[in-house]
């Protein structure tokens, strides 16, 4: 009977909890955030009008765009992040996603999205039965909204390219042909 009490306690102890969670971001400047997004190497690249945008294949299939933000803030936080990828010739959203952006501290006072698939939005895009032509190597809107506890920080967009860099597979998923 005793060894019940003993294992609920290293059974908890080993759980994560609130603790673990980063803090709500306190944004300091929201005039200067930048769209940033990673490759299938996890560099990070800014993003601005004219971009191209790496097309990454998924873990679960297809090809994703993971999109984040680049802000200055006090510490490592996070925000909510709301990713979409929107036809401009429809208005008709290609792909989103919502998830928490998980930010860490650069020496600069800059914070950036942590690697990995669960520290910025995925935002699928291909294959896409919403689109009118093919994802890749058509422009697109990229829209990101950031917010905290609910209430929107900031919004901002640009018009991109999503790109697969000469990969066939990806080409072909995306709508276009091989070369």
């Amino acid at each position: 009977m005793l060894l019940r009490p003993v294992l609920a306690v290293l059974l908890l102890a080993g759980c994560p909890g609130d603790d673990d969670a980063l803090p709500q971001c306190d944004v300091l400047d929201a005039s200067n955030v930048v769209i940033v997004t990673t490759d299938y190497s996890n560099a990070m690249h800014d993003v601005s009008d004219g971009s191209s945008v790496p097309l990454i294949g998924a873990p679960q299939g297809g090809h994703i765009m993971l999109v984040g933000a680049r802000i200055r803030t006090a510490t490592a936080c996070q925000l909510t992040a709301t990713a979409a990828l929107r036809d401009p010739a429809t208005q008709r959203v290609i792909g989103l996603e919502e998830r928490p952006l998980l930010l860490e501290m650069r020496d600069d006072g800059l914070a950036v999205p942590r690697q990995g698939l669960d520290a910025m939005p995925n935002v699928a895009v291909c294959p896409s039965a919403a689109s009118t032509t093919a994802v890749y190597g058509h422009t697109y809107k990229l829209e990101l909204t950031l917010t905290r506890d609910g209430s929107p920080v900031v919004t901002t967009s640009a018009m991109v390219t999503p790109s697969c860099d000469g990969d066939a597979y990806c080409m072909q998923d995306c709508g276009g042909a091989s070369p």
